[in-house]
């Protein structure tokens, strides 16, 4: 009886362990299922006409897809795991390799893909990618090498999963192509020519997986390196998708209803801080800039020139901007820069720089033409500025009365008087433009 009841102990423990195993097994296909599910909503989420044609949408579709890939291949790994056959081994031999091609390819693709949002409007040199790409080119001829040699992987009679000699080199060349993307971006955000949000949204991609990989070489049979791929390319997308939103289509800036809500913002924030620190709030600069002559332009050359002069006046006037700072478009061919400033020569000091920016840019190849603008600029003045609209008003009416001057002094006239607004005051500015 002693041995009986011994053994048929023993036998409740051996089901008990596969069915643990089996329930283990199954909770990880249903992990991978789901994240495959949730990439293919981002696939077809993130398929905009317009955007096919960019370097941005080609590497995001690609780190879906691979990502879906390598999901597909753990699912297929782990419900192929205990089974026997040839077709079935055939199946998780050809599943195992691409999981451990796939790998370090994925982790490449997000270096070109932070590489170009750090690096989205400057020309680049690419030749450098077929240098990073070698050590996963590497990787993978060891991976197709592994299923006869056993350098990476092997699989036992049951088609259970067993790391190989080699499996520490996968993991370094994966893992390195991560950090070296993290390097990328917090250097891009050094030089400021990232903003604080696309920093954290970069660093989302990365810093997840990493963990996730560090837990899942600790403690073998746990996987979570792609589900949490899966949620790093959610944030991602969402992040793409606010400044979508949030952008003008044709130049990329922000738009109206991000403007409204920006200078609003700060105008509270500044109220708070001076009200509730007891101490005065942090002021802000802007400039509301007009592109003179741009009904000339499109009546001239065709609206498509006068499109090219819209994104070119972005692009002149950002490279006179720090990241940070916060440029929108404002009305046809009206722009608005907020900026950090809290004095009139600090702002005369942009002002300047975005006028010499101007005057060095010919617009439209083969045309000896040239962009100019009109700029009102000011401090932000509490006791002036009663509220957002009525300083964007206030900048509009600046911009306003120097075009006025500009076609004045071009018949020697310079125009004078009162602000039509508020009346004479500390509204006009009394600056020397």
């Amino acid at each position: 009886m002693p041995r009986l009841s011994l053994a048929l102990s023993y036998r409740r423990r051996l089901l008990y362990n596969r069915k643990g195993v089996r329930l283990r097994l199954f909770t990880r296909i249903d992990i991978d299922l789901f994240s495959i599910f949730l990439t293919i909503i981002l696939f077809a989420g993130s398929r905009y006409r317009s955007d096919r044609g960019n370097a941005e949408y080609r590497l995001f579709t690609l780190l879906l897809s691979l990502t879906g890939l390598e999901l597909a291949a753990d699912a297929a790994i782990s419900a192929l795991e205990g089974t026997s056959g040839v077709l079935c081994r055939a199946i998780a031999l050809t599943a195992t390799t691409v999981y451990y091609i796939g790998f370090p390819f994925a982790a490449m693709v997000y270096v070109f893909y932070a590489e170009d949002q750090v690096a989205a409007n400057s020309r680049r040199d690419r030749s450098w990618m077929r240098l990073v790409a070698l050590p996963a080119a590497a990787s993978a001829l060891l991976s197709l090498s592994t299923p006869a040699t056993g350098l990476y992987f092997y699989l036992d009679a049951r088609n259970a999963y067993h790391r190989g000699p080699l499996f520490l080199i996968l993991v370094s060349v994966a893992y390195s192509y991560m950090v070296f993307s993290m390097v990328v971006v917090v250097a891009a955000a050094r030089r400021r020519a990232i903003d604080r949000a696309t920093l954290a949204t970069l660093l989302a991609f990365p810093l997840p997986p990493i963990i996730a990989g560090a837990l899942q070489i600790r403690y073998f049979g746990l996987v979570l390196v792609w589900p949490a791929a899966t949620l790093s390319l959610l944030v991602i997308f969402i992040h793409t998708q606010r400044r979508k939103l949030s952008s003008d289509y044709l130049t990329g800036a922000f738009n109206r209803r991000r403007l409204d809500e920006y200078v609003e913002e700060r105008v509270r924030d500044f109220r708070e801080e001076r009200v509730g620190a007891g101490r005065r709030g942090r002021r802000f600069a802007g400039l509301l800039a007009d592109v003179d002559d741009f009904k000339l332009i499109n009546d001239r050359f065709g609206h498509a020139a006068g499109d090219e002069a819209l994104i070119l006046a972005v692009q002149l006037i950002r490279s006179c901007l720090r990241t940070d700072d916060f440029l929108a478009r404002y009305a046809g061919d009206e722009f608005v820069a907020i900026l950090p400033l809290s004095n009139e020569a600090e702002l005369d000091q942009v002002v300047g720089r975005i006028h010499a920016r101007f005057a060095d840019r010919v617009f439209a190849q083969g045309l000896r033409e040239r962009l100019s603008l009109s700029i009102g600029s000011a401090v932000f003045d509490p006791e002036v500025d009663k509220d957002a609209d009525k300083y964007v008003a206030r900048l509009d009416y600046l911009m306003y009365l120097e075009k006025m001057n500009k076609k004045a002094f071009e018949n020697q006239k310079p125009m004078t008087g009162e602000d039509p607004l508020h009346g004479p005051g500390p509204f006009r500015s009394d600056r020397d433009r």
